[in-house]
């Protein structure tokens, strides 16, 4: 029985030792991330059946024992935990990414102190400083208004460079992350061998399959995975139910590039190795995780902000350039754009600049028959005319009608004649009762409210009517059917029932213009070349209005080309010979459509862009008609405008933060918890060593005790 003792203690010896030898490993792994707790399992030894004297048959207490043996080296593993963990710290990590970037981003973008925003509010200073400056100073305040219009050009062009390199940033990192991540598929499907052939001979590849689940856990921060495990201890794992490993295939991630999208937008995609469009291959899924997050702050943040800062540049420099186009300069010149264009470009954050240099050049004023010699004081005598008595037979006048006139005024300016747009520059106008021209007030309201971009005034001291260049009063009929054409400074009045040049006008009055007393100015076109004068600071002022009124955001004047019917859904062509007629537009955006015949109007909404056939598609309540005019809404201030994209970065970031937040809290909890089951615990493997070392030195202290029985007993039966 003895002998027997012998191999049963031995195998409690073996048993221990090799639990001692699991446990002193997962000691020296508690660092390791990504090691498993590994736990020897003990279990009793087959015992011997039959034995002699303790045979089944006998009647006696039953067969011996053969003591303990390690079964198995088990990996104490939760897979269920895996795939929470990893969808948590995809999210995580997709938020990371867009706060770093969106981060960077702000803090290049030098708001509130140093950015678009101060540069704007100090051209804003600088025009109403020259709105009020006296005319011995003008050139010194036109020269304040040169330097911060550089300023707001060059704060402009900054934020744009700060967005293309954030672009640029975004770009280089994904390619990093890609590089890593098929670092990681091509460990993957190598461990996966080396599981699967471990597996095929009946071992445990516990440390193998601990470096496996590794690597997947660092590859779903860099793209969403899924993971299923085959029967042969191989895995395949997927991205959006492609497989990127499947066992020891490995289907390699393409390098991020800058594609285009169906309507033209440039688009960051990434695709796989194999794609046969590798310039701009079938974009991967990637809702999260860090290449997700990196083609959504490139593709849904950055270039949306590009095209709104591109917007608010266009627009600055249309609407700048509309009054200074319109305005004369301090020699008396016909007006310049205070931006530089390019014909058939588009303004943009990244190429606006500053086309004036000498501040003489820079037109500040508006032409006004104030000044000139060509309206004459409309009453009689020394009477004084009164603008809400009725012009009929009114004998204050000098010039009275005796009945209703009925005429038209039309007004040509910036390229608009009677001849190509009669119903958005003609006043057809009723001195009789309840007409809208009965009195000279009543003219005087409805004649600027069809927004001709000439405005009438009255003079009560010179008792003078004065017909003004006015950038700001014209409507978005007029803008849309001058479109590309330039802004001018000049314009001309024709009244329908006036005398022809050189014709005397019968008395009384047989025409409106003769009535107030500008019979003169019919149809001579007032330029900045005669002498009709410049408004004091009109075109300063202009501007200064132009800073607290509702401007289009970007700058889209044209007309459309072909008929589309009412519908939910209409698609507008862009304009023969405009190529960059529908730059500016973006999905989202508001336009506003005025029919050329009835001039009612509809606010629609852009639905889709296509950059490549040169359509737009609007939500339309009307039929939309060839030459109807298509302007963006007036909806926002330029100003307005700006901080709305600030507020939409400051927001984006706000959410990317609070998502790492979140999710990060997320991540940890649910590792936590799977550390709970998987990991090693420093305290709970001391205690199993101290318990395998005190069984194994028991175990040691009974074989020699039988040792030293063997002996003795061998010593009695030799004599010895």
């Amino acid at each position: 029985m003895s002998f027997f003792g012998f191999n049963l203690v031995g195998n409690a010896l073996d048993a221990y030792q090799q639990a001692e030898t699991v446990t002193a490993n997962n000691i020296a792994n508690v660092g390791t991330p990504g090691a498993s707790r590994q736990s020897a399992v003990v279990t009793e030894q087959t015992p011997i059946a039959s034995s002699p004297f303790y045979g089944s048959n006998t009647g006696k207490p039953g067969t011996l024992g053969e003591g303990a043996v390690v079964n198995q080296i088990a990996r104490i593993h939760q897979d269920s935990y895996d795939s929470l963990f990893r969808g948590a710290s995809s999210s995580q990590y997709f938020y990371t990414s867009e706060q770093q970037q969106l981060s960077n981003l702000q803090s290049n973008f030098g708001e509130p102190s140093n950015g678009v925003n101060s540069a704007y509010a100090a051209l804003q200073t600088a025009v109403s400083s020259a709105g009020a400056a006296p005319t011995a100073s003008a050139v010194a305040s036109r020269e304040g208004v040169l330097t911060a219009a550089q300023t707001f050009a060059t704060a402009l062009n900054t934020a744009s460079s700060a967005i293309t390199q954030q672009e640029g940033s975004v770009l280089q990192s994904a390619s990093s992350v890609v590089d890593q991540a098929n670092t990681l598929i091509d460990q993957i499907a190598s461990l996966n061998g080396q599981i699967r052939a471990l597996s095929a001979t009946g071992d445990n590849p516990n440390t193998f399959l601990d470096q496996r689940d590794t690597a997947i856990d660092q590859l779903a921060q860099i793209v969403p995975t899924t993971t299923t495990l085959q029967p042969n201890g191989s895995s395949i794992v997927s991205i959006d139910g492609r497989p990127v490993v499947s066992d020891t295939v490995t289907y390699h991630l393409a390098p991020p590039v800058i594609g285009t999208s169906s309507n033209g937008t440039p688009t960051m995609v990434v695709g796989f190795a194999d794609d046969p469009v590798p310039n701009n291959p079938t974009p991967i899924p990637l809702g999260s995780a860090q290449l997700g997050g990196f083609t959504d702050v490139y593709n849904n943040k950055l270039v949306p902000y590009g095209q709104q800062l591109d917007n608010v540049a266009s627009s600055a420099a249309n609407e700048m350039n509309r009054i200074t186009q319109a305005g004369v300069d301090y020699n008396g010149s016909a007006g310049t754009g205070l931006f530089a264009t390019v014909p058939g470009q588009v303004v943009s954050a990244s190429n606006i600049a500053l086309a004036i240099t000498d501040p003489t050049k820079l037109a500040l004023g508006l032409i006004s028959t104030a000044a000139g010699s060509l309206t004459q004081a409309m009453n009689s005598g020394t009477n004084t005319v009164s603008t809400s008595v009725a012009i009929d037979g009114n004998l204050t006048l000098a010039n009275p009608p005796s009945g209703a006139l009925t005429g038209t005024l039309t007004i040509s300016v910036d390229g608009l004649t009677a001849t190509s747009s009669p119903a958005a520059q003609t006043f057809t106008y009723n001195t009789g009762a309840t007409g809208n021209a009965d009195t000279i007030g009543d003219f005087m309201t409805n004649f600027n409210a069809g927004h001709f971009g000439v405005t009438a005034t009255f003079d009560a001291s010179t008792q003078q009517i004065a017909f003004a260049r006015d950038p700001n009063n014209i409507d978005a009929v007029h803008r849309g059917l001058q479109g590309q054409n330039a802004t001018t400074a000049g314009y001309t009045i024709t009244d329908s029932n006036a005398a022809s040049a050189g014709t005397a006008q019968g008395t009384p009055a047989t025409s409106l213009l003769q009535a107030l007393g500008a019979r003169n100015l019919n149809g001579v076109a007032q330029t900045s070349l005669n002498a009709y004068g410049t408004g004091d600071n009109g075109g300063a002022n202009a501007l200064t209005a132009l800073f607290s009124q509702k401007v289009g955001v970007g700058a889209l004047q044209t007309t459309a080309s072909n008929v589309v019917s009412a519908g939910s859904a209409v698609t507008i062509t862009q304009p023969a010979g405009l190529p960059a007629a529908f730059a500016t537009v973006n999905v989202g955006q508001m336009l506003t459509i005025v029919n050329a015949a009835t001039g009612t109007q509809q606010n629609v909404a852009v639905t889709a862009v296509n950059r490549n056939t040169g359509t737009i598609t609007v939500d339309a309540s009307a039929t939309i008609n060839s030459g109807d005019s298509i302007t963006t809404a007036q909806i926002q201030t330029l100003g307005a405008n700006y901080q709305s994209l600030i507020t939409s970065m400051a927001l984006d970031a706000s959410t990317a933060t609070s998502g790492v937040q979140s999710q990060t809290a997320l991540a940890t909890s649910i590792d936590s918890a799977r550390q709970s089951v998987d990991g090693i615990n420093i305290d709970e493997e001391t205690q199993n060593l101290l318990k395998f070392q005190s069984a194994y030195a028991a175990a040691a202290k009974t074989l020699s005790t039988l040792n030293a029985m063997m002996q003795t007993t061998l010593g009695l039966i030799t004599g010895g």
